[in-house]
């Protein structure tokens, strides 16, 4: 499911454009007194809504990718990925702009852990960009600014918020809202969401990236030792392969303490196989 690229902002942006260029047009016939009518160059004026419209399109789309890419980048980038990501966007030509959102810029910045400049990057966005799923896609952005805030009311605040939302259709959205769900049970602490939180990541667990924050989960809240919670009791071990991905992106965020407790427990998993 599209979040920019949709038919009702096709619709809409390239109406928008196709009616200021036929505007334009017969401004110029007023201005130079022409003797010719806007009738005469209905011909020229179609082809030319045309391009427009495939234009918009061929816009649409590719801001489509790109804010998806950075929703990615936030998630699973590293800091020199993100760095290019930020150099890129600010480097946008001025024309693209105008069908361009600071959404995913923001989420990029939150990553780096740049508050101020996220909430800039969501007030520069074009005002073509508004409304429909991007504005769901606003609504976890302001979460994520309420978790880097990093104290008990903020992440309460943030947590609730993501909890009250539906589902996101689009998966880059989706996954980006599991990880600012994640990333704030961890630094609240809170073992009793995180556990329910795990329940629903394990419904998914064909899904790498789902599971994946299950690990984050289960490794920081000690799951699966014998004091863990009974939730999770009986659940099957995390696979090496699930620990060794969950310890390349807690790597890739800067998580140095979770970090730690990962690769203690690929520790552990790898000492009976290499004794056996």
């Amino acid at each position: 499911m599209r979040l920019v690229a949709t038919w009702t902002r096709w619709a809409v942006c390239a109406g928008a454009l196709a009616g200021a260029f036929v505007a334009a047009v017969e401004a110029y016939l007023v201005f130079t007194r022409s003797e010719r009518t806007l009738a005469s160059y209905a011909v020229p004026l179609a082809l030319g809504c045309a391009l427009v419209a495939v234009l918009v399109l061929a816009l649409l789309r590719a801001e489509e990718s790109r804010v998806a890419r950075e929703l990615r980048t936030a998630r699973t980038g590293t800091d020199a990925l993100r760095s290019l990501v930020l150099r890129r966007r600010s480097q946008a030509p001025f024309f693209a702009r105008l069908f361009s959102t600071g959404l995913g810029t923001a989420a990029v910045c939150l990553a780096e852990g740049d508050s101020a400049g996220a909430i800039d990057a969501m007030r520069v966005g074009s005002v073509l960009m508004r409304g429909g799923r991007l504005d769901a896609l606003a609504e976890l952005v302001d979460a994520d600014v309420e978790r880097c805030r990093n104290n008990s009311v903020s992440l309460e605040r943030c947590v609730q918020r993501l909890r009250a939302m539906s589902p996101m259709a689009n998966r880059e959205a989706e996954l980006y809202r599991l990880h600012v769900l994640v990333k704030a049970l961890l630094q609240q602490g809170d073992d009793d969401g995180a556990a329910e939180l795990v329940e629903e990541l394990e419904k998914g667990a064909s899904d790498d990236d789902r599971r994946m924050y299950a690990t984050w989960l289960r490794v920081w809240f000690d799951m699966d030792a014998p004091e863990g919670d009974y939730r999770t009791a009986g659940a099957q071990p995390i696979a090496e392969g699930d620990l060794r991905m969950a310890a390349l992106v807690a790597r890739s965020q800067g998580a140095e303490k979770l970090l730690e407790k990962i690769e203690a427990r690929l520790s552990s998993v790898a000492q009976p196989a290499s004794t056996g």
